[in-house]
């Protein structure tokens, strides 16, 4: 909560930890997690001013999510001095940890592709381990109010409208090439296509009822928007920077999510941290930014910093609410103002087996009605062990079920459940989500998307330094934006870039 008038935090220490709690996230980080310790590569000032108040660093990065950590690895790689301020108890961002039927899952993002090198790099760099998603047998897809079934990538609907299918997804591929990942406000067509929606191109593009659901649906799995929300240059950008349409709407090899972290992708960020040791801090919610010609002062929770670069690693609407002097560009603070977070509550369901397995089904179900489009995926690990569904309420299923009491978003869930696999679906041994709309640091998830007729008239500053601060975050990648690979690749970026000021 930040107070509008003065651009400080209103949070306490313990308004944090009642909203925000320990949980296993916190059990399963180092010693630096649970508590705020004094950075080992922070200069403390002489004199005075030498106190806990007052401290000098090189760099001041704001969040430890994927982008932040890794924007503060390369900056102490060159051998400046950082530090991180995080307002949760955690680091990780939109990537968290929770337990459901004693395993220790994923309640942010979980999944990464074979083209997401960044990320694979530092999965291997932790020697942690990849588990293959599950993909055999018969998938099940509700379009049009009818069920269908298929395997791979199709949907069972028949010769006629899997081509049609087909046809438009591979159209909107062909345009996307046309947009440049580094600047998409300068396609061609940017301008009408910027003015469109997502849903008004589908509409002039299909006449099929399911094909016109499905897109809908994958729609809002991949954005957790819906398609008249998007526009759709943004739509078409965000496709090529994941490689293409169907690697970002399909599950299994060749697909944006092939494959998942054995000891979760929390523990990926959980590493990283483990090498800035006491340069993170936590529980300090930055509510001022101020530079001059000589360097910048950041105004936390747990004190005041000073420093002669600051990187931004927040999401859109968050890093909106720090005041900053002098104050934003107009364009940026139009385009801050107009890319709200998409809305998305990520559930799992435990069983005391997997027993779609049993019935030939890959366990997963998609859907183009509310409340969720991925209604399932399978992330059992193993035949003899409990299974477990993951799924998702996106856009306007996450909209109307955020806030609302998680035994009744449970018995939802449960519900739908039961209407795609039978009575068997009906007793779960355990039940977890994310409501991520709820959560104050974040606001939402996965991504926030530009409205449309924004990329084309302020998109460019999306990622142009303001001064002395500097940008990083998911949200500004070029590639794999909107993933956790973006988000280290954009951590880079604004690393190098800063990099680059000191070399003059």
């Amino acid at each position: 909560m930040t107070d509008e008038r003065e651009g400080r935090s209103l949070w306490g220490r313990r308004d944090l930890l009642r909203i925000l709690g320990t949980g296993a996230a916190a059990a399963a980080m180092p010693e630096i997690a649970r508590g705020v310790a004094q950075p080992d590569n922070v200069e403390q000032p002489h004199g005075e001013g030498g106190s806990a108040a007052s401290q000098r660093v090189d760099v001041v990065i704001v969040g430890a999510g994927f982008s932040g950590l890794s924007a503060a690895r390369a900056l102490v790689k060159a051998g400046k001095k950082v530090v991180v301020l995080e307002a949760r108890n955690r680091v990780g961002g939109r990537v968290k940890a929770g337990q459901v039927a004693g395993r220790t899952v994923d309640v942010g993002g979980m999944w990464v592709g074979a083209t997401q090198t960044r990320l694979l790099e530092l999965i291997k760099e932790f020697d942690l381990h990849l588990v293959p998603q599950f993909e055999t047998g018969k998938n099940v897809t509700e379009a049009n109010h009818k069920r269908y079934e298929g395997t791979g990538t199709s949907y069972g609907w028949g010769e006629k409208t899997d081509a049609e299918t087909d046809r438009v997804m591979k159209r909107v591929d062909e345009l996307s090439q046309g947009v440049p990942l580094n600047a998409p406000w300068n396609a061609g067509e940017a301008l009408p296509y910027d003015t469109m929606t997502a849903d008004d191109w589908f509409q002039k593009n299909t006449t099929n009822p399911e094909v016109l659901g499905t897109l809908r649906g994958l729609t809002r799995g991949i954005f957790t928007a819906d398609a008249y929300q998007i526009s759709f240059l943004y739509f078409l950008f965000y496709l090529r920077a994941g490689d293409n349409f169907a690697t970002q709407a399909n599950f299994g090899q060749g697909t944006s999510q092939a494959w998942t972290v054995q000891e979760t992708m929390h523990r990926v960020a959980a590493k990283m941290a483990e090498g800035l040791g006491s340069a993170i801090v936590f529980e300090s919610p930055v509510g001022a930014i101020a530079q001059t010609d000589a360097g910048v002062t950041v105004e936390s929770e747990k004190g005041s910093w000073q420093a002669d670069y600051v990187v931004v690693c927040l999401p859109p609407p968050l890093a909106l609410r720090i005041q900053y002097q002098p104050v934003l560009p107009s364009a940026r603070e139009i385009l801050l103002e107009h890319m709200p977070m998409g809305s998305v509550i990520k559930f799992w369901v435990a069983y005391e087996k997997p027993f779609w397995r049993g019935r030939g089904y890959s366990g997963l179900v998609t859907s183009d009605e509310l409340p969720s489009n991925l209604i399932c995926a399978d992330s059992t690990l193993s035949e003899a062990g409990p299974g477990f569904l993951v799924g998702f309420m996106e856009g306007r299923g996450g909209m109307e079920w955020t806030g609302k009491p998680k035994d009744a978003r449970k018995k939802a869930v449960v519900d739908r459940l039961v209407k795609f696999w039978g009575t068997e679906a009906a007793h779960p041994i355990d039940y977890e989500d994310q409501d991520w709309p709820s959560d104050p640091w974040s606001r939402g998830c996965y991504v926030a998307s530009p409205a449309p007729g924004i990329l084309s008239s302020v998109g460019a500053v999306i990622r142009q330094p303001h001064g002395r601060v500097h940008w990083a975050g998911t949200e500004t990648a070029e590639r794999w934006a909107g993933y956790i690979d973006g988000a280290v690749r954009s951590g880079d970026r604004a690393a190098a870039e800063i990099l680059q000021r000191y070399k003059g």
